[in-house]
């Protein structure tokens, strides 16, 4: 495991910046009540914005908006909302909530999931199965392959209803899970969950298995393949499971063995892919929109950190086992991260073995490695700022939201206590605190010359930032990075770039000059003076494929499935399809078609395709398919090694004076072992396979007319490099 090793990595470093962000701004998080009387709530709202807020942050629940029906969607509530959060002078930040609220530490509302969303899957699908069988609805199962088309249906009707009001949108949180964090319901009250236990494992579905199972085979290659790298004798891919017991699981340390290390990679790497799915989704709908930072949620789990017996099992069973990893994925879909625990100290002592000012301290200095901004939260109601300081000091956050307007303001709009304190701790960071405005705006696309480009910048006759200045991150467009940034009440930003390192461009020590709005910087190629023009990049490539279509199963056996779909078309041309399977992507290919193999008899699976471009550009989710492969056969069985004559072969069989196949056959799936194809037959009480190989168009293989006859049992065939009679060995 990686905690230790970074805590030592940090404890001795200069990395710390003391000091918060440029860009540091404080916000209050909403009521999760509704509010009733806006007049109240607006007066509440001008307390907080003469008390130096930046700007609300408010849950907008799908189980409210899109109660109705499928595409039904009221957002009259929400569109109320903006307006009183406008006449307030607060910003308006929406946090898109997809998840159930009730049933977690602070909730006080009950708002679910919309019902008519269940019939769109599988409960296996669309639940969460925790290790005592506990089945969880409060939010949707990443395995669910309809999960990217309804946050997209979601995220685009919110962009068409909500663009009048971008001018007090400036940024947009995403929920990606229970109480809206990124992570799975692994603490959950109702299923008998209680401070300080670890929590419970959570994917015990058919669905959840299946996906371990064949990770697990694409990992290794073959069933043996997990046998000798978890030392086990297994005889099924049925017998991969996750651990049945999470306490012995920790006891008798099985997470630290192999099989525990790959489970709980396999297990984040779910989230980290759910991620992805809803980033895309949002930088679809809302970039060419509001083009504003969007950000989703870790969850600070700070108990169990230090148990001896048990180390970081909180963490684990919610799904964080690397942050490294999982915070590098925020980076890879240019999200901003929010951490919570900000307020909490240390304690380290059973049964509790809570460390959170120590998490903070391990997320923080990673995100600052990866380069991705942070927005910090209290999790408990709280006054103490002084802690909360602390932290946004040490690691340079970019914002801090306090949990929740009560905590701050009284019902009459009066202020209460804690004001004094977070105005002194946490306001009075927020920069240009005096007028608390935001001002012009100048968004730069930088074409890659440096890899890890920084801007180094003043308003025109302001202060400049402090060499080097600030990092770039990648934009939605392959090739370049991106960043806006506030000059408040300048026209114009004088910036120059450079690699991070020493190494400038200052257009030869004159700098570049930037009026308010969006422009494109290309580097000159030969190190001499770069151009600026207006606008987005000309000829980028932004435009997805269309939907794959008449997706459909065009053959199966007890280990393999094939599928075909019609292909998709571009503005520019399609490259290839990502294959999804129970919603995690399985695979890439060029053609419209694809054989999975190494699967389990007599079980289903779910399908989507994906199309995507050269420039990166991904099409939504295919419709969804369900196919369950055939039972294990009964009876004699031929097994054929082909090695690869025909990049896509085929095989026309019948079982020796039986009926034939419908040509061309059956698709030979991969095998276990590169460069040959590879499939079972039974043959029933027959004793020999009757058969011959084509490549699906017409190009056969027939042992000039011969045919090749198999005996039970398992055989290698080789085609002639020249064409004429291939040969039969027997064996692998």
């Amino acid at each position: 495991m990686v905690f230790s090793t970074i805590l030592g990595l940090f404890s001795n470093s200069n990395t710390a910046s003391a000091d918060v962000a440029n860009d540091f701004k404080a916000s209050v998080m909403a009521p999760l009540t509704k509010i009733t009387d806006w007049n109240a709530f607006k007066n509440q709202l001008i307390t907080l914005k003469n008390n130096g807020v930046y700007a609300l942050t408010t849950d907008v629940w799908w189980g409210d908006v899109e109660a109705a029906g499928d595409n039904q969607f009221d957002w009259s509530y929400y569109t109320t909302y903006a307006n009183v959060v406008s006449q307030s002078g607060l910003k308006w930040v929406p946090i898109l909530s997809t998840h159930t609220c009730g049933g977690n530490p602070g909730d006080d509302c009950n708002i679910p999931i919309p019902s008519w969303l269940w019939s769109k899957g599988t409960a296996d699908e669309m639940k969460y199965k925790s290790e005592t069988g506990y089945v969880n609805n409060e939010a949707i199962s990443p395995f669910w392959s309809g999960i990217g088309q309804q946050y997209n249906e979601l995220f685009a009707s919110f962009a068409a209803n909500f663009t009048s009001y971008k001018s007090i949108i400036p940024k947009i949180y995403l929920s990606a899970g229970p109480s809206g964090e990124l992570r799975y319901p692994s603490y959950y009250n109702s299923a008998g969950w209680s401070y300080p236990t670890r929590g419970k494992f959570q994917v015990y579905t058919d669905t959840a298995k299946n996906a371990f199972r064949n990770a697990m085979i694409t990992k290794y290659g073959s069933l043996n393949g997990v046998n000798q790298a978890w030392n086990l004798s297994l005889t099924n891919t049925s017998q991969i499971n996750p651990p049945s017991d999470g306490d012995t699981f920790y006891s008798t340390g099985g997470y630290n063995s192999t099989y525990g290390k790959d489970f709980l990679t396999w297990y984040q790497s779910v989230l980290e892919n759910h991620l992805g799915v809803i980033a895309a989704a949002a930088h679809t709908n809302f970039d060419p929109v509001f083009g504003v930072r969007i950000g989703a949620k870790i969850s600070g789990l700070h108990w169990q950190y230090n148990n001896p017996s048990a180390p970081h099992s909180a963490e684990n069973t919610a799904g964080y086992y690397n942050y490294t990893t999982l915070i590098q994925k925020f980076k890879d879909n240019n999200l901003d991260l929010t951490f919570t625990a900000l307020e909490m100290n240390d304690d380290g002592s059973a049964p509790a073995y809570s460390k959170p000012s120590t998490l903070v301290d391990n997320v923080s200095f990673i995100a600052n490695n990866l380069g991705v901004r942070l927005n910090g939260e209290n999790a408990l109601p709280t006054g103490n700022f002084q802690k909360i300081e602390e932290k946004i000091m040490s690691w340079g956050y970019n914002g801090f939201t306090l949990l929740r307007l009560a905590n701050l303001v009284n019902s009459d709009g009066s202020a209460n206590g804690n004001m004094a304190g977070f105005k002194q701790y946490v306001i009075n960071h927020t920069k240009n605190s005096n007028d608390n405005t935001e001002g012009n705006k100048v968004t730069l696309y930088y074409k890659k010359g440096f890899t890890s480009p920084y801007v180094h910048y003043r308003p025109a006759g302001g202060t400049w930032t402090t060499a080097p200045g600030k990092a770039i991150p990648d934009s939605e467009l392959s090739g370049y990075a991106k960043t806006t940034i506030d000059i408040g009440t300048a026209t114009q930003l004088e910036a120059a770039f450079n690699n991070g390192s020493g190494t400038w461009d200052n257009n030869n020590s004159q700098n570049y000059l930037f009026n308010v709005g969006t422009w494109t910087f290309t580097p000159s190629s030969t190190g001499g003076v770069g151009n600026i023009t207006a606008g987005l990049p000309q000829g980028v490539d932004t435009t997805a494929p269309s939907i794959p279509t008449n997706l459909a199963s065009t053959s199966k056996t007890d280990t393999s499935i094939s599928l075909s779909w019609s292909a998709s078309t571009d503005t520019v041309g399609v490259t290839g399809y990502e294959i999804w399977r129970n919603g995690v992507k399985i695979a890439t290919t060029a053609t419209t078609s694809y054989t999975n193999s190494g699967l389990t008899a007599n079980t289903a699976y779910s399908y989507t395709v994906k199309a995507y471009d050269a420039a990166g550009n991904l099409s939504a989710d295919s419709a969804a398919i369900s196919v369950t492969t055939n039972p294990t056969p009964v009876g004699n069985s031929v097994t054929v090694y082909y090695k690869k004559g025909f990049t896509t072969p085929f095989i026309h069989y019948r079982p020796a004076g039986g009926t034939w196949t419908a040509v061309p056959g059956i698709a030979m799936p991969n095998s276990e072992l590169s460069g040959y194809a590879k499939i079972t037959v039974n043959i029933g009480t027959a004793s020999q396979l009757e058969a011959v190989f084509n490549n699906g168009s017409g190009t056969w293989d027939n042992n000039n007319g011969q045919n090749y006859l198999f005996n039970v049992g398992t055989w290698t065939f080789t085609p002639s490099s020249s064409g004429g009679v291939g040969s039969i060995t027997v064996g692998p």
